[in-house]
């Protein structure tokens, strides 16, 4: 037999169960309005499609600041288990996914969201605190959890919070995932461009991350680190 991952063996078995434990969880009043606002909502174009989103979307939500802007497309998964604050901006074919009854994702306010990134708590948590600024094509995702302090700006590609799959004796897409605790970032910072951040990495206040970096270890705060893997310059 062909050897698989624990997600793939999960999600493998399709139908329609495994479509409703994915959108929404055990409630099916989550689940129809999840639906509703895929069916009805999720593409209207134009200043009608903005406005009406922003007048309804907010319900399905854990909760829901003031004036949010949400784009076109969003994939939405559990948003029961999403809390975000006031004039959080969501761009165009973003995905907020949390996985499992655990996961948990909160955005202070006047978060961004860019086009076509990917936030994704699978039983862990994502915390963006206020002012942070993803763009777009990146990927957050952690199995225990990631924190971006305030004001932090993500460049363009990056991906924050990979676990890696440990050693064994049978093929590498079955090992168990090695996890070391998330990653921390701290306020005021910058992630430059197709920055990778593995898991277990703590970033100081104010620290710059040079563009196309791999940070396996921790970065002090003010310091700016470049490179791959990532090391300190100044």
């Amino acid at each position: 037999m062909v050897a698989i991952s624990e997600q793939q063996k999960k999600y493998s078995t399709g139908g329609f169960g495994t479509y409703k434990e994915l959108v929404s969880g055990d409630s099916w009043v989550n689940f129809i309005k999840e639906e509703l606002y895929t069916l009805f909502l999720s593409n209207i174009p134009g200043l009608f499609g903005f406005a009406l989103r922003a007048l309804t979307l907010g319900q399905i939500f854990k909760s829901c600041g003031i004036r949010p802007a949400f784009g076109r497309g969003i994939l939405l998964k559990r948003p029961s288990q999403i809390s975000i604050g006031n004039k959080v901006m969501i761009d165009d074919f973003a995905t907020i996914e949390a996985k499992g009854d655990g996961a948990q994702i909160t955005f202070g306010d006047l978060v961004s969201i860019g086009k076509y990134s990917i936030i994704t708590a699978k039983g862990g948590s994502v915390h963006l605190e206020s002012g942070v600024n993803i763009s777009t094509h990146c990927r957050i995702a952690t199995q225990t959890k990631v924190s971006i302090g305030e004001s932090t700006l993500v460049a363009a590609y990056c991906y924050i919070g990979p676990g890696n799959h440990s050693r064994g004796e049978g093929p590498i897409i079955e090992e168990p995932m090695e996890l070391k605790g998330g990653v921390v970032i701290g306020k005021n910072c910058w992630i430059g461009a197709h920055t990778t951040i593995l898991d277990g990495v703590k970033i100081g206040d104010g620290a710059v991350i040079g563009a196309h970096s791999l940070v396996l270890s921790d970065v002090p705060p003010g310091a700016t680190a470049v490179g791959a893997p990532a090391r300190i310059i100044k």
